[in-house]
């Protein structure tokens, strides 16, 4: 195996589970890349989208095309901050009471491709990713 067999296997894994969240959530009409943005703005609160793209690590437009999606689904709304030319988004009351059952449909899904991965084999892995995760940064630079 060679460093260019792994990273496409890598890359290959983010896509099938990103697919794979995507069928946990269908049912809920939402999209893996939605409910990232919803998990990050559950877990900071309001935040403007510049800050919640250096967050996910998500380029502004991507960001702002979603942020859009989530507004017209209801899940999401925009207030205006402390400078006015810049906004917050919050989630909606309609998305704080359905966020447990997406929350239990995405467990359930991580669940199942963990399933015959033991405790300790995540930890590993989990340091393995933090690594190439950090390496992947300092080659941004």
């Amino acid at each position: 195996m060679n460093a260019s067999t792994l990273i496409h296997l890598l890359y290959q894994t983010t896509r099938a589970i990103s697919q794979g969240v995507n069928q946990a959530l269908v049912e809920y009409g939402l999209y893996s890349s939605e409910w990232s943005i919803i998990v990050a703005i559950k877990e900071t609160g309001p935040i403007s989208q510049i800050a919640l793209a250096k967050y996910l690590n998500i380029e502004p437009a991507a960001i702002s095309k979603t942020v859009v999606k989530l507004e017209e689904k209801g899940f999401i709304e925009r207030k205006s901050g402390n400078d006015k030319r810049e906004k917050k988004v919050l989630l909606t009351e309609k998305a704080l009471s359905q966020y447990t059952i997406w929350e239990k449909a995405i467990d359930d899904h991580r669940q199942s491709i963990l399933v015959d991965l033991p405790q300790e084999k995540q930890h590993e892995l989990y340091t393995m990713l933090e690594s190439i995760y950090s390496n992947s940064q300092k080659c941004k630079k």
